[in-house]
């Protein structure tokens, strides 16, 4: 008998059991469990009096527990909440309950350290997944970036400040690999002006990694992990604004709040925000012409062709809690972006005048409804239309130096005179279903389908009307099998995934030298699983394999105009990607400590990876045939009380080429052959420590003080089997120290934040060897009224 036969008849024997024991405990209660504010309580304990039976609330609050018919009673209890019981009546027609737990003050500061939150939750669940409690930073003048690359495993490297590209890597993959979500639904469709370096903190509640594998409720053809950026879901109204100042004539304001209609019950909710920087931060040792030496000289100068701006908008109006919908919300959002372009993947090539603009439009509609069919089935909806248009300007015919000087040239700056317009159309729609067997078995669905149009073409040559678009459509369908038992000790998670795209574009033909439209389509399956067991209440291991495909993107093939160029010839990757960890928990008085690891490892066909281009400083991404990775990860934390926070991680991560014959031969070995991938660093780490006092200067009142070190070290930037071994571009070890300050009053209305990064002023670097800003200064002020 063949394995996936075995796996699939242990499946139905367990479904079978299931079902079986349905039937003795056919009758149930079900209701959800908050607080003073409404809000959802998560792993709130609920024992039947007198019995061993005994559920969890989830992460939302939601509970549903059975039972013989009649009468019993529930205990509710939960760390820092008074102990609460209730009487329930158990039969076959069900009407949700709602609970209320009252805080229990003496046991507020024990709640601090034990509570087991939504983040939490998600650690110690199957899947691999850093979760990050954002709303803890709303105070801090970093963005979204900045927060995440302090986490394990994470290593965000950009081109410039804010604004300028990055790349984004989770356990050794990045780029396209690692997809971008905001609550669930890809991060482009807001624009390119919004991205992780320019989403303030404030519109994040809390952001959850995860790495390799993917829970299927994404619904992605993420290879290498996921980013779900959670903003805040509460009912009640708030108003929270910031303005933050600093160096290099930055400028960082955001705007987000709530109002409901206690009659009609309408939520408005309102996000915004603005940013501006010039970017003008000082190049170090830059090799200049002095023509009156007739020699070439190092000096400190500054960027002066970087300057960035966005603006971005989004409202929504909608309801919740009613008989039709839990949640139903239409909503539109726009976003402008304006950024000049200093330099590209190597920055001895300058630019003066080459730059970019756009523009997006997003319309959507979501709706949520749970305990359909008796109660058992969730649904979850998601529908979104965005246009997009985006311009590069290169007409300048200059060479730049780093002093602003220039000289006239026979080509514009990056080779070939151009304004680039790319004109998107993008529909996006996600349909989600949790189906509850038992209350211990759920089956869990989703379908995705992304239609995008990509209309790309040189204002300067051509007519959007002379130009035929290019199409991609991306299908991709989810379904899996999660099982519990021992009261939630042991999770088992089962999925498949089948992933379609069709793309339709123009292809050069070298024998015409013409372009002509050629279709091009790709389907597979992907499949894979998650375990965890909690061992006991503190100790707990996890594992995940998952066989994937990620499915090429559009800027990919199309390119951008401005650093990434075309290549339609690029193929999808696939990888077998397997994790293992285990985490620890452990309370003593107001104390808490946590440890966590983790191994990885990733056997990627096709891998995508970037190319730079010497010449005009450009990239594309091509495909390598077998990319091996593997790598190991810890982190330790620290808590005593509100007092004192500490934590420590480091990350390992070996990637080396494993592609033995190079071009398809059987006797040319590739010259990459068991080397390790360039650019991409293979040791990095990071220590944070706060320390925080309540109504120190007065009542209601908190100051917190924040010290942040972050080492990187030295890797190759080229392949070390290229060129003399001497001579290989390194890029050396890097020890960043960031330092802050913050004080708030009135119970959090009033916050005001100091920080300083690169406090030493090193000379650091970036992707591709770019150099990072040195020493900055940054103040917010913050207004919070809820």
């Amino acid at each position: 008998m063949k394995l996936y036969q075995r796996i699939f008849i242990f499946l139905i024997f367990i479904l079978s059991i299931s079902l079986i024991r349905a039937q003795d405990t056919g009758f149930s209660v079900q209701g959800v469990v908050q607080d003073h504010t409404k809000q959802g309580l998560s792993g709130v304990n609920i024992f039947v009096e007198n019995t061993k039976i005994k559920t969890q609330t989830d992460q939302n609050g939601n509970f549903r527990m059975s039972y013989k018919k009649g009468e019993a009673v529930l205990i509710f209890s939960l760390d820092g909440y008074k102990k609460l019981r209730r009487k329930m009546n158990f039969s076959g027609e069900i009407s949700p309950v709602s609970i209320q737990l009252v805080a229990d003050q003496a046991a507020v500061e024990e709640v601090i350290v034990h509570g087991k939150g939504k983040v939490k939750a998600l650690q110690d669940g199957a899947f691999t997944v850093n979760a990050i409690d954002v709303a803890k930073l709303a105070n801090t003048t970093a963005d979204l970036n900045q927060v995440l690359n302090r986490t394990t495993g994470i290593k965000v490297r950009q081109q410039g400040g804010i604004g300028s590209d990055y790349n984004f890597s989770i356990n050794g993959m990045s780029g396209k690999a690692v997809k971008f979500f905001i609550d669930g639904v890809p991060l482009e469709m807001l624009g390119k002006g919004v991205d992780l370096s320019t989403l303030p903190v404030n519109m994040a509640d809390r952001v959850e990694i995860y790495k390799g594998v993917v829970p299927i409720h994404l619904s992605t053809d993420a290879m290498g992990g996921a980013v779900n950026i959670i903003t805040p879901g509460s009912s009640r109204n708030y108003l929270d604004a910031g303005i933050s100042v600093g160096s290099f004539n930055t400028q960082r304001i955001n705007l987000n709040g709530q109002f409901k209609d206690d009659k009609t019950g309408v939520i408005l909710r309102i996000n915004s925000f603005y940013n501006h920087s010039d970017n003008n931060y000082l190049m170090k040792d830059m090799k200049i012409w002095n023509a009156a030496k007739n020699e070439y000289e190092f000096r400190n100068l500054k960027r002066f062709n970087d300057r960035y701006q966005s603006v971005f908008g989004m409202a929504e109006v909608g309801v919740e809690n009613k008989s039709w919908a839990d949640s139903f919300f239409v909503g539109m959002s726009q976003s402008l972006f304006d950024k000049q372009i200093q330099t590209g993947s190597n920055q001895e090539v300058v630019y003066g005048g080459v730059k970019q603009n756009g523009e997006a439009y997003n319309y959507f509609m979501k709706y949520k409804k749970a305990n359909l069919f008796n109660d058992r089935l969730d649904v979850n909806v998601y529908a979104g239309f965005s246009k997009s248009v985006q311009k590069a300007t290169d007409t300048l015919m200059r060479k730049y130096s780093w002093d602003g000087s220039f000289e006239p040239s026979a080509t514009s700056e990056k080779g070939g005179r151009s304004i680039i317009m790319q004109h998107e159309d993008r529909l996006y729609s996600q349909v989600g279903a949790t189906y509850r067997i038992t209350e211990h078995h759920k089956l869990i669905f989703n379908y995705v389908l992304d239609y995008l149009k990509n209309t790309t073409f040189n204002q300067l040559e051509e007519r959007k009307e002379d130009v035929p678009p290019a199409k991609m459509t991306k299908q991709i369908l989810s379904m899996a099998y999660q099982q519990d038992f021992f009261n939630k000790h042991w999770t088992n998670i089962f999925f498949g995934k089948y992933y379609s795209v069709g793309l339709q574009k123009m292809v050069f033909d070298p024998v015409t030298r013409t372009d002509y439209p050629a279709k091009d389509n790709f389907s597979n399956w992907g499949y894979g699983f998650a375990t965890t067991v909690r061992i006991t209440r503190e100790l707990g291991i996890k594992g995940s394999f998952e066989r994937s495909y990620r499915l090429v993107e559009p800027q990919e093939i199309f390119g951008d105009g401005v650093a990434v160029t075309s290549n339609m010839n690029l193929k999808p990757e696939t990888s077998n990607n397997v994790n293992v960890g285990l985490y620890y928990n452990h309370h003593w008085g107001q104390h808490a400590f946590r440890i966590e690891g983790a191994g990885y490892i990733r056997d990627t066909k096709d891998f995508i990876y970037t190319v730079p281009n010497l010449y005009n400083s450009t990239f594309k991404y091509e495909n390598l045939s077998n990319i091996f990775t593997r790598g190991l990860e810890g982190e330790v934390s620290y808590q005593y009380k509100r007092l004192l926070n500490v934590l420590m991680n480091v990350s390992y991560n070996k990637a080396y080429d494993n592609t033995k014959f190079a071009n398809n031969s059987e006797d040319v070995v590739s010259a990459t052959y068991k080397k390790d991938v360039p650019n991409q660093p293979w040791l990095f780490g990071n220590m944070n420590v706060s320390i925080g006092k309540d109504d120190w200067l007065q009542r209601d009142s908190r100051v917190e003080l924040y010290y942040g070190l972050q080492m990187t070290e030295w890797f190759y930037k080229n392949w070390k089997s290229y060129g003399n071994p001497q001579n290989i571009p390194v890029i050396p070890r890097q020890t960043l120290h960031n330092i802050g300050i913050s004080y708030s009053m009135k119970n959090g209305r009033y916050n005001l934040a100091f920080d300083v990064t690169n406090l030493s002023d090193a000379l650091a670097y970036d992707n591709f060897k770019l150099q990072k800003q040195g020493r900055a200064f940054y103040i917010k002020f913050r207004y919070l009224l809820k």
